[in-house]
């Protein structure tokens, strides 16, 4: 297994002396061969007022934080942003924590999601006011009975994500690596799904190990590179590695046609957060084309988690809803509709066990719809 640790010795025949940062136990130090070694590279240049995710030395989690400090062996004082009753700051070392970049130019008029104080759950509102004080007010879009609008952290708001079909090759955004792998890095740049930055465009050169280019939670100017029909989309680092030309709409003449009260057979390509793509196959077989099954389209009721309901692979039955020529989409739905194949029809419930029960006596129940 690999762990961390730090180079304490060089030794004469070609290894290396390391000591171990837990060693749990085991010996403190041991030589290792630079094969079985990554150098990691260590962000030391923090400054006061820096947001940063930070290692408790209370419990060994991750939590939001500012440098409040620099101290003078090298670590950092966190001030917590919520010590929730535990110490207010921490004195923890570079390795364990990791710079956040956090927006602060919210405009009034700006489309957001952001934290409603009275449940801490994200909601969709619009700013109305800079308080000044490093806060924004926000009127909620539905405030439920609740205020109307509330006053909120830069922390605890955000822009909502981006459709794919808004994105364009070429786009310029501002990347934060989400995960490393070997074949390439998966950046957030805030639309609704993350990027692939294959390891051909990471830079110019020729790039033997992507972790000498990228770690998580880095910040990278990146472009958009392709945004494919099954969802999937790529990113560059390089501006002149922008491949493809952009995405060619895909020809769906074929499908313009179809009764949308039609059942086509369909496998499931891709599985996102807002939604299924879908391969659909005409019933002669002369065309296939892959569509969206947004989330709201999945079943009837509320879908909370589109991977509890599809899986890649998966044989489904679609209709078409609509089939967008120009832009080369076409949207799917596996509910029924427009006259369509019903639904199974559902018994009537057994309520037998309600009946006697007064009118004036209170039961607990749970919203399901």
């Amino acid at each position: 297994q690999n762990y961390p640790a730090t180079i304490d010795k060089v030794n004469d025949d070609g290894t290396f002396t390391v000591k171990w940062d837990d060693p749990d136990g085991g010996p403190e130090t041991n030589d290792v061969e630079a094969g079985a070694m990554k150098k990691i590279i260590v962000f030391k240049d923090y400054v006061v007022g820096d947001d940063v995710l930070a290692v408790s030395s209370e419990d060994g989690n991750t939590y939001p934080g500012i440098v409040s400090k620099i101290n003078e062996d090298g670590t950092f004082q966190v001030k917590w942003d919520d010590p929730d009753g535990g110490p207010e700051t921490d004195n923890v070392n570079a390795e364990n924590m990791k710079k956040v970049t956090v927006f602060k130019d919210y405009k009034v008029d700006d489309v957001v999601e952001a934290v409603f104080p009275d449940d801490g759950q994200m909601y969709p509102g619009t700013v109305i006011k800079d308080n000044g004080d490093g806060t924004f007010q926000v009127k909620w879009d539905d405030s439920d009975g609740g205020p109307e609008d509330s006053p909120v952290k830069v922390k605890d708001m955000k822009y909502p994500p981006i459709p794919l079909d808004k994105l364009e090759v070429g786009q310029k955004f501002i990347g934060t690596v989400k995960s490393v792998r070997e074949f390439g890095a998966f950046m957030d740049i805030g639309a609704e799904t993350d990027g692939l930055v294959h390891i051909s465009k990471i830079a110019n050169e020729r790039v033997n190990d992507i972790n000498d280019y990228v770690e998580e939670g880095q910040e990278v100017d990146v472009w958009v590179s392709e945004i494919r029909d099954d969802g999937k989309l790529g990113l560059t680092m390089v501006e002149g590695k922008i491949g493809g030309g952009g995405r060619r709409p895909a020809d769906l003449t074929a499908f313009e046609a179809v009764d949308p009260d039609e059942w086509l057979s369909g496998t499931v390509d891709n599985v996102l957060d807002f939604g299924a793509f879908v391969t659909v196959t005409l019933p002669d077989g002369s065309a296939s084309a892959s569509g969206l099954v947004h989330i709201s389209q999945i079943r009837d009721g509320f879908v909370e988690d589109v991977y509890a309901e599809v899986e890649v692979g998966q044989e489904v039955k679609v209709r078409i809803v609509n089939v967008d020529l120009e832009r080369g989409k076409m949207s799917l739905s596996m509910k029924s509709g427009f006259g369509g194949a019903p639904a199974a029809a559902r018994p009537p419930a057994d309520l037998s066990a309600f009946e006697g029960i007064p009118s004036d006596q209170g039961l607990t129940g749970k919203v399901a719809r």
